[in-house]
């Protein structure tokens, strides 16, 4: 059975914050699923650029160009397996970029190929321009992969976004990133769904019961590729951003990993470290082609894991700060930066949260602090959203003894028998609420 309970919070500088409290009596009830795909994410998408992110920080964004490849435009010197997308919308963006750029959101092309394609894509409606402040221009792909829970699984009894996902401008930081692609660790029944990223916190869930908020690393784990086991330390090595931004063309084969997936090889090294996923380095990778499978192994006794952000707690002790590395937006230009930068204070930064945690049975429990609208917001009638610190308190009160926080923001939500009993943060112009489409989420069928 699963429980719900609305909670009325008033605090002392006048706020008021809603939170729903969700528990579910055993954690093999909750999986990993893929929303269905949108028909269309970009109008979405440069809304929340539009009106939020560059807004927000426009110091700190170039000229962008979002794009997608819808089904019949031709991508000149691209032969992706048939129905693969991705493989065209990269070629795609490496034509743009290396064809066109931006000024004053109108394109200036330098090749023929850059005018025929732009065309092509702005005559599909596949094209989005949104400008900042500095006179750089970005090629943003977005995904098909992006989805909205409301939309998918009809029939689930519960339904909550899950991951971070590649979103932000910083984020596409090599040829094979997109907007839309999830990361991070996902565990169900010791099948390793997606690799950890980052040593970044997740929540770990032992076959045995046990609940534990632990920092996996794809180092520790065996890679299959190819039907060749590699393990870093011994017969590969593997390159994650920010120690790197791009391996040396040392005569090396190496393979970019996103997911479960090689999306590109080298029989030379010199790759480009995605921020989605990971560089594999090994004299035995020879041969080893784009659009292989990968599958990892070291995480069988796990029965549930998943890798966000950073943790709220951990036995029973408040994090009280960011425990999970993270870099701050300023550092950008001196590091190779991973995704989500939180560039916030862990103490005083309102949002919109979800968390996911356990309580001292083990037992699974969801919360999610309402947000702020971020159109018409009226002090003491819509929730103010919480700070990392005042969710520590929420979980804390709430009964959570370990608890990390899931993607927050516009993203989230709980749907519960199909319905919200909140508000989502980001509105349209009139207040509606106004769904993101996300790449993964948990359900309970």
């Amino acid at each position: 059975m699963i429980e719900s309970e609305i909670k009325f919070i008033t605090r002392t500088d006048g706020e008021i914050q809603r939170l729903q409290l969700v528990k579910l009596p055993d954690w093999d009830w909750l999986e990993f699923f893929r929303p269905r795909p949108a028909e269309d994410p970009l109008p979405g998408l440069s809304r929340i650029y539009r009106q939020f992110l560059v807004p927000a920080c426009p110091w700190i964004f170039g000229q962008m160009a979002l794009l997608r490849v819808p089904a019949g435009i031709g991508i000149p010197e691209s032969d992706p397996a048939p129905g693969d997308s991705e493989d065209r919308l990269f070629r795609a963006a490496e034509l743009l970029r290396e064809g066109m750029r931006l000024v004053r959101g109108r394109p200036l092309f330098r090749t023929e190929e850059a005018r025929s394609l732009w065309e092509k894509l702005e005559s599909a409606g596949a094209l989005a321009i949104v400008c900042g402040k500095l006179p750089i221009t970005k090629v943003i792909p977005v995904s098909k992969q992006l989805g909205f829970l409301s939309e998918s699984g009809p029939q689930a009894r519960l339904r909550v976004n899950a991951s971070f996902f590649i979103m932000d401008p910083f984020d596409c930081a090599s040829p094979y990133d997109s907007v839309g692609t999830p990361f991070g660790l996902c565990v169900k029944d010791g099948e390793i769904l997606s690799p950890p990223m980052y040593e970044r916190e997740a929540l770990l869930v032992e076959k045995s019961g046990r609940v534990y908020v632990g920092r996996p690393s794809v180092r520790e784990l065996a890679i299959k590729v190819g039907g060749r086991l590699f393990r870093a330390g011994e017969n590969a090595e593997v390159f994650t951003r920010p120690a790197c931004r791009q391996t040396a063309p040392d005569g090396v084969p190496e393979a970019v990993i996103i997911g479960r997936k090689v999306v590109a090889a080298g029989p030379a090294g010199g790759l480009e470290v995605p921020a989605s996923g990971f560089v594999l380095r090994s004299p035995q990778l020879g041969g080893i082609e784009a659009g292989e499978t990968v599958l990892y192994h070291g995480l069988e006794d796990i029965a549930f894991g998943i890798q966000v952000g950073s943790s709220l707690l951990k036995d029973g002790v408040r994090s009280g700060r960011f425990l999970s590395p993270y870099y701050n937006i300023r550092s950008i230009k001196r590091t190779a930066y991973p995704p989500s930068l939180y560039p916030l204070n862990y103490k005083k930064d309102r949002a919109a949260r979800i968390a996911l945690g356990a309580d001292q049975a083990g037992r699974p429990m969801l919360l999610w602090a309402e947000g702020a609208p971020k159109i018409g917001y009226r002090k003491g009638i819509n929730s103010c959203g919480a700070s990392l610190s005042e969710m520590e308190e929420y979980c804390e009160a709430a009964g959570m003894v370990n608890a990390v926080n899931l993607d927050g923001g516009g993203s989230a939500q709980i749907l519960l028998e199909g319905k919200r009993q909140l508000e989502l943060s980001d509105r349209k112009e009139n207040g509606s609420g106004q769904e993101r489409p996300v790449p993964l989420g948990l359900i309970v069928y």
